[in-house]
């Protein structure tokens, strides 16, 4: 990715494709490097604030966090999820019939994060 964006400045293989991007913890550097490693390749973001679900019907028990997932599945190709909860990404992503990107829950690093150590003990 680091080659294609300084040759090319990107792509386009992931042209009419989207990703819902749900971060009910905020996180700029993570939100920020999916939204641009999804736009680079050419693809489109729905981006969904977390605090705005927060104060709709999910807060309110109304509707479970699976259930607004799968309403966001019906408008994106896969799904980004930050979320407060240990434990929630996994949870979703056994009612998902869409790909789940853990960015992170709880006290759980996401996948960039672990490679980026793995990185820095080389």
């Amino acid at each position: 990715m680091r080659v294609l964006t300084k040759t090319q400045g990107g792509d386009d293989r992931l042209k009419h494709k989207a990703m819902g991007s749900v971060f009910f913890e905020a996180s700029t550097r993570t939100s920020a490097s999916f939204q641009a490693a999804m736009q680079r390749l050419g693809g489109s973001v729905v981006h969904v604030d977390g605090h705005e679900w927060a104060n709709s019907s999910v807060a309110q028990k109304v509707e479970s966090l699976e259930d607004a997932i799968r309403t966001l599945e019906q408008h994106c190709d896969i799904a980004v999820l930050r979320h407060p909860i240990s434990g929630s990404v996994e949870q979703v992503s056994q009612v998902a019939t869409r790909p789940i990107v853990n960015a992170g829950d709880g006290a759980h690093e996401h996948p960039t994060q672990a490679f980026g150590r793995l990185h820095h003990l080389q």
